[in-house]
């Protein structure tokens, strides 16, 4: 069987085709696959999130390493059949080497005598991996970032565009204008619509004596400056940004 990592770069490519050739048709069925499997939408949005983790502590991303490795190969155990079928819908498809997958895909194999060294190699690197911090400014104008965001927002069954009657046609628009902001611009606008948010906030709660309402005002505040950076938020905020206006 290939690996998930393998599996889950081959998605990207074939999305990537179907998105460049407008097959609409071949989203959907890839998409509705993907969603029909819950073990698959955990393990896929893992892959995707992990690529960012970050650790102060050494001691932490160690024991981290160490757990992961007994859940990796739990979740592969169980997702055997399903990836050996979605493989084989796939096998057309060229794929490109990920280094932190091939990793990941080291971890979710059985132990054994003949593994041992290569899976001790493999926590290693993602102990490196998980010390050392990420840059924000990732490449612009890439058709699999593009298509990467879009699986992990269906994924996330935050948004369903492909599959109809979801979002309002305002919403439509607004959800294809954030996809196609680079990935500089959405850090820099996550930003702006933060501080816009926050005097939003201040300026609801200065008004405010209901202790209710103070309150709710008060999370949503946190919940504002809790959110990371990604497309998927910025949505979130734009919405939320929508409902206090």
């Amino acid at each position: 069987m290939n690996s998930f990592g393998k599996i889950k770069t081959k998605i990207l490519g074939k999305l990537t085709e179907s998105f460049s050739s407008k097959n609409k048709k071949e989203m959907k069925d890839i998409l509705k696959t993907l969603k029909g499997n819950n073990d698959f939408k955990e393990m896929y949005l893992f892959y995707e999130e992990i690529e960012n983790k970050y650790f102060e502590d050494k001691e932490i991303a160690n024991l981290y390493v160490e757990q992961l490795s007994d859940i990796l190969k739990t979740k592969s155990g169980k997702l055997k059949d399903f990836c050996k079928k979605l493989d084989e819908s796939l096998n057309n498809v060229n794929t490109e080497e990920n280094d932190l997958y091939n990793i990941l895909d080291q971890l979710s194999e059985e132990d054994n005598l003949n593994n041992l060294d290569k899976k001790v190699i493999a926590k290693r690197k993602l102990v490196e991996h998980l010390l050392s911090k990420k840059n924000l400014k990732e490449s612009e104008n890439t058709k699999h970032t593009y298509n990467e965001n879009l699986l992990h927002a269906v994924l996330a069954n935050n948004f369903n565009v492909l599959y109809g009657n979801s979002l309002t046609e305002s919403q439509k628009e607004e959800f294809k204008t954030i996809m196609s902001l680079s990935n500089e611009d959405i850090v820099l606008k996550t930003v702006e619509l933060k501080e816009s948010l926050n005097d939003r906030i201040n300026n609801l709660l200065s008004e405010s004596t209901e202790t209710d309402i103070i309150q709710k005002l008060n999370k949503v505040r946190e919940e504002v400056n809790n959110k990371t950076t990604s497309r998927l938020n910025y949505y979130r905020l734009v919405e939320l940004k929508n409902g206090l206006d």
